[in-house]
């Protein structure tokens, strides 16, 4: 007898006597090849699994992570929140990306970290620090470091010699296609390779700048916050090229993407997102009361390749959401996270984190109290989510061309978590926080 009869005779037991051998044989493997199917699609919390999980040696409020060229060294450092308890063991560390592994430290002490860092093409490093008092723990001042790839530090430069009592140092540095280095402080200023001054920019005075600017293919830089209108600068020398007031208040925390054709996009503090032709018009604006919403937005947007673009809502009704729009500014879907937990407040479920768009056609990004998501970009849907130890404020992802995700929480853990991609999407018009692993806030297509 053969093995399928024997097959067939010993499970007529189990299935009523009057069905075909051939029939209890096909039931029987179909509810394998389901079972098996379930195996192989785990459940969304269980997709990404993390690769690795590094406690820094201090809390990491502000930062996001960026990646050396190679993508093999993480760059990371440490702050407290605006209001927090300020630390004395803050630093700027080097991890290896496929290990978590520290490489190396530069100590900053009670002087914070509060930019993302960015990276140069000669792979220095970039970010900016704010000053503290050692006793008092009170405000002294801002630097821009620039630091080699082995962690040395190679020389410092004052962005806040106006002495703004506000909070300062928070804006990633933008770094132009000849390595120089546009970053605000009480204005924006343009530093040489060698740490020395190009130019300046203030606007009609001096602003604490929180925001980052952003380079256009052309070398154009494009700068927008509280009492600075959206501005086109002339790299060469800080000339204005066109000014353009947004609206009444359109104080930005978002940073500014640029789209393929040139198009900039802003997300405004009032909820409203500019789409501005590089020529200084605005083409389109949408507001989040269109769509039945109130808040604001902080999460800077990201474009995908035909033009949607992406971010975060905050501070709003409700509070939790995430929106992609269309090129033309219509509304092509919202995402509203379920599942939130009784024990923590509403006003902790708001979406600072900008988006990564992934090879793989998913829109990744974090949510204050700890979550990281994975949607399909064209409708949506989430396919998958991981849990952070802690809440994720303005730490937004970087992922590398092995597919894993880098993102830190508050309390300075830093994660790695592989996704289903092989990167970002090379296909996106601005893919991430910052245009890419390196945070050069520099666009590459025109």
């Amino acid at each position: 007898m053969d093995n399928n009869n024997l097959v067939k005779r010993s499970l007529t037991v189990l299935f009523p006597s009057h069905l075909p051998g051939d029939l209890i044989l096909a039931i029987l493997l179909c509810c394998i090849f389901i079972t098996g199917c379930d195996k192989k699609n785990p459940l969304p919390e269980e997709s990404m699994p993390k690769k690795w999980v590094v406690q820094l040696p201090a809390a990491a409020y502000y930062c996001s992570p960026a990646l050396s060229r190679d993508m093999k060294v993480v760059y990371i450092g440490t702050s407290s929140a605006l209001f927090g308890s300020h630390m004395s063991n803050n630093f700027f560390l080097a991890l290896d990306a496929g290990t978590g592994k520290e490489k190396w430290r530069l100590q900053t002490g009670i002087n914070e970290v509060r930019s993302s860092p960015a990276v140069s093409s000669d792979n220095t490093v970039n970010f900016t620090v704010e000053l503290r008092d050692p006793v008092n723990g009170a405000v002294r001042g801002d630097e821009l470091w620039h630091v080699s790839p082995d962690g040395d530090l190679l020389w410092k430069f004052n962005i806040n010699p106006g002495k703004l009592a506000s909070e300062v140092g928070l804006s990633v540095p933008a770094i132009g296609s000849d390595g120089t280095i546009f970053v605000g402080g009480d204005r924006l200023y343009a530093i040489e390779t060698d740490g020395s001054l190009r130019w300046s920019y203030s606007g009609l005075w001096p602003e604490s700048i929180r925001n980052a600017p952003a380079i256009g293919k052309d070398g154009t830089v494009y700068l927008v916050y509280h009492n600075i209108p959206l501005t086109a600068l002339n790299p060469a020398d800080g000339s204005v090229k066109w000014s353009l007031d947004l609206g009444v208040n359109d104080h930005c925390f978002a940073s500014p993407a640029i789209a393929a054709d040139g198009t900039i996009y802003v997300a405004t503090q009032p909820g409203i997102l500019y789409a501005v032709s590089e020529s200084g018009l605005i083409l389109w604006t949408f507001d989040l009361a269109s769509a039945g919403f109130t808040g604001t937005i902080r999460s800077s947007p990201s474009i995908d390749a035909d033009g949607s673009v992406y971010f975060g809502i905050n501070t709003g009704t409700p509070s939790s959401a995430f929106f992609s729009l269309k090129n033309d500014g219509t509304l092509k879907w919202i995402f509203e996270p379920g599942n939130l937990p009784d024990d923590v407040p509403s006003d902790h479920f708001d979406i600072y984190s900008s988006p990564a768009i992934g090879s793989d056609g998913l829109v990744y990004f974090g949510q204050e109290f700890g979550r990281v998501y994975a949607l399909k970009s064209s409708d949506g849907s989430m396919v998958s989510m991981d849990t952070t130890s802690s809440g994720i404020t303005w730490s937004s992802p970087a992922i590398d061309n092995n597919g894993v995700l880098f993102i830190n929480d508050i309390e300075g853990k830093i994660y790695a978590i592989q996704t289903g991609s092989k990167g970002l999407d090379p296909a996106s018009q601005w893919p991430k926080f910052r245009y890419d692993n390196q945070n050069s806030g520099r666009t590459s297509l025109h």
